[in-house]
């Protein structure tokens, strides 16, 4: 539901390449929001990756919260403007559009922990404005993509490979816990291009 109407799944995804919708909503309001509670944040999630070229649709929102922001975020915006997921202390709705938020911990490990004892996920610190989103560097998008040690996300690895024309060297800008990973991604887009008409068969 949107504004008191069913939206059709594929309408939605067509309204947020127009940045309309339910979820473009959700993050401009939760950015107005933190803002005016002068709490600071940083975006990661698929915003991120709109930022660094690679535009995908995503049902949710993905912001980084120092723990007194977090507090704060409880205190002043919990029960105003966004409800608590039962069950997961990190996991919130918006109350208009019922699209969820993830608030993450700056600082805590990231990914999958039994794996990873380096990465953490970001502070606001690190923050820089990429298209007018307060995100974090490529290196370091590329990095919590990959310490998930998901298909998923590594799938946004390659596109972001892709998009930003990246190569072998770009994994020296990475901590060494997932050079090896970065290297499999850039692999794989390399054979997924070597079978890709749109890439083959382009005028030259």
């Amino acid at each position: 539901m949107w504004r008191g109407r069913a939206l059709d799944p594929f309408a939605e995804i067509e309204m947020f390449f127009q940045d309309r919708g339910p979820v473009p909503e959700t993050f401009a309001r939760l950015r107005r929001l933190l803002d005016a509670a002068g709490i600071e944040f940083v975006v990661i999630g698929a915003f991120a990756l709109g930022a660094h070229k690679y535009r995908r649709a995503t049902e949710d929102v993905d912001v980084c919260l120092p723990a007194e922001g977090f507090e704060k975020f409880k205190r002043e915006l919990v029960g105003a403007s966004y409800e608590r997921v039962e069950g997961r202390s990190r996991r919130f709705r918006d109350s208009e559009t019922r699209v969820t938020i993830y608030v993450l911990n700056a600082g805590d490990l990231a990914g999958r922990t039994s794996r990873n004892k380096e990465i953490r996920f970001p502070s606001p610190a690190e923050a820089m404005e990429i298209g007018g989103i307060p995100t974090v560097s490529l290196a370091r998008l590329v990095e919590l993509k990959l310490v998930t040690w998901r298909m998923r996300d590594w799938a946004d690895v390659i596109a972001l490979i892709r998009e930003n024309e990246l190569d072998e060297e770009f994994a020296e800008q990475l901590n060494p816990l997932v050079r090896m990973a970065y290297l499999e991604c850039y692999d794989e887009m390399i054979e997924e291009d070597r079978y890709n008409p749109e890439i083959h068969d382009a005028p030259r």
